[in-house]
């Protein structure tokens, strides 16, 4: 595999196209809608779930068909090991800080009895200690998992870090891009959020998607920065899968919820959130000691 200089340096420097762009949100927002009615209407089914994560890849395969993207520059090649290494492991790093926060100033607590009952049903280990049903689990939610969880998280990054991110590269900074397409991934979150328990409870449903914004944020930056670094789609798809898995599946459902612990755990309570934009900030930092932060047109 080619390191990370010569394969910064082939990234496609295309202009930008303002039509393209347009087309894709548009679809992605019609192809959300349909996959919403089932979401909101039938519950948080895996499958509905999964056809609503698949809506931006969906909105940029349509494209492709009326000529307006070029499926090709989505970034389909499997780069070094290394990268794929790190998407893998930094949401397992940051999720780790975020939550020894949590359980250390005792916003949360630490371990909640129904998660490794659930475990245990869900791997059929009748028996097992507790210790070794976490351990056993973490190991199976963490390498069999990550086979349903890339299936699902590719289709929300063939659209947001194989198209969206490198089409407004051709006219907006690191930061800019960055910052759009975080915003753009949250808004597309919002109904899930207040339209269903996806969520920390019914209070302070403002709060809680402001805090999910910046977590999108934050994600963005660092994913930008996968994306120019080895001209692969492949590392945010790891990455995504590996927070699925660690924060939403492990982390989250094993800390115990006391009664104003919404407001601290999660995705949507704050320290999460923060600890992962001081993540991205820490990426846009190392994008502009690495030359990244110029607009692709000019690069």
């Amino acid at each position: 595999m080619a390191d990370s200089s010569k394969q910064t340096a082939e990234t496609p420097a295309t202009e930008f196209a303002f039509r393209p762009v347009i087309a894709f949100l548009g679809l992605t927002a019609l192809f959300a809608a349909i996959a919403y009615y089932f979401v909101i209407e039938h519950g948080l089914r895996r499958y509905y779930v999964a056809l609503l994560m698949w809506t931006p890849a969906l909105a940029v395969f349509a494209a492709s068909r009326l000529g307006l993207i070029d499926l090709k520059s989505i970034g389909w090649r499997w780069p070094a090991g290394r990268w794929m290494a790190l998407s893998y492991l930094l949401p397992a790093v940051y999720g780790a800080v975020a939550y020894l926060i949590i359980w250390g100033g005792g916003f949360g607590g630490l371990l909640d009895a129904k998660f490794t009952q659930e475990v245990s049903y869900f791997l059929g280990l009748d028996g097992w200690s507790e210790g070794a049903t976490i351990a056993f689990g973490i190991l199976m939610f963490g390498t069999v998992g990550m086979i349903w969880h890339m299936a699902t998280a590719l289709g929300e990054e063939i659209g947001w870090r194989g198209y969206l991110t490198p089409a407004l590269l051709a006219r907006y900074s690191f930061p800019a891009t960055s910052l759009i397409v975080g915003l753009v991934w949250a808004l597309w979150h919002v109904p899930i959020i207040t339209q269903t328990s996806y969520n920390a409870g019914p209070s302070g449903l403002e709060f809680q998607v402001l805090n999910y914004t910046v977590m999108t944020i934050g994600i963005s930056f660092i994913m930008t920065y996968f994306r120019l670094a080895t001209n692969s789609v492949w590392p945010a798809v790891v990455m995504h899968a590996s927070h699925n898995i660690y924060v939403l599946t492990i982390m989250q459902p094993m800390t115990i919820q006391y009664k104003e612990s919404w407001r601290y755990v999660s995705e949507f309570g704050f320290i999460l959130p923060i600890t992962v934009l001081l993540v991205g900030l820490f990426f846009w930092r190392k994008a502009e000691k690495d030359g990244m932060t110029a607009t692709a047109s000019k690069a």
